[in-house]
């Protein structure tokens, strides 16, 4: 019988982990894995949703890491934008 095995994963760690999941089902869809190179395969689909989780991270501001003026000035923004596409 296999044991069982319990994961708690945080938000960005699902995140990461769908990403990976994705691009390793493009592998096998494009015939790119095999028994010989499946884990090598995985842990690259891994290492590059990692790799974009960092790109994007870097280039984008959440909500919780800009200040109520900055969200504030934002949201005028898209609205003052959003009025002059009528």
């Amino acid at each position: 019988m296999s044991k069982t095995h319990y994961f708690n994963l945080l938000p960005s760690e699902t995140a990461i982990l769908q990403a990976a999941v994705n691009i390793y089902t493009g592998y096998i869809v494009a015939g790119q894995v095999n028994s010989e190179n499946q884990a090598k395969k995985m842990k690259e689909a891994v290492a590059a949703s990692i790799s974009m989780a960092r790109h994007v991270e870097s280039i984008v501001e959440s909500d919780a890491q800009i200040s109520g003026q900055e969200r504030q000035h934002l949201s005028d923004t898209v609205r003052e934008e959003g009025n002059d596409s009528f």
